[in-house]
């Protein structure tokens, strides 16, 4: 024989508003969400030359090697360009940025202090932000291999995922 059990609906805000009539479809919802990212996209993308001017800045061209230091808080910066650069749609942007972490990871990684690897992934971001150069798809692809030449010879398996 079961026991019998008894639910006793406890009255909550969330219940009565969950259960209330009238609220937005969720097709409205995201079209207002759409809209909203929208009124920003004009701001941000141009905060984004800004962002990679400050890395580059971080960058000191007269040294030959880059502290430990220098390289978590270039990696810092670019996570913010990552962000931008992914909720704006900048895709070649976006693969760019993803194979600077993946080398910073790694020189962090394998103590490895060179600032040409460094200055080369900046050079190929400032080609690819808003405002720089619209490369063709086989040019793209030539970049981005000869991003991943450059973490090869140096030992650097990148984690980033390549693109579709």
């Amino acid at each position: 024989m079961e026991p019998k059990v008894r639910i006793i609906p406890v009255k909550n805000r969330l219940r009565a508003l969950l259960y209330a009539p009238g609220g937005v479809s969720r097709d409205d919802a995201l079209g207002a969400a759409r809209q909203n990212v929208e009124s920003l996209r004009r701001d941000f993308v141009k905060a984004i030359p800004a962002e990679i001017a400050a890395l580059e800045s971080m960058l000191d061209s007269d040294k030959k090697t880059i502290t430990k230091d220098e390289l978590e808080a270039m990696l810092r910066r670019a996570g913010q360009i990552l962000t931008l650069s992914g909720t704006f749609g900048f895709g070649m942007l976006d693969l760019v940025v993803k194979r600077f972490c993946d080398l910073a990871l790694g020189m962090l990684e394998k103590n490895i202090d060179k600032v040409a690897p460094v200055a080369v992934h900046l050079r190929a971001m400032r080609l690819v932000c808003p405002g720089g150069l619209a490369l063709n798809a086989m040019e793209a692809d030539r970049m981005l291999k000869s991003l991943e030449d450059v973490q090869a010879h140096l030992g650097i398996v990148p984690k980033s995922p390549p693109p579709a």
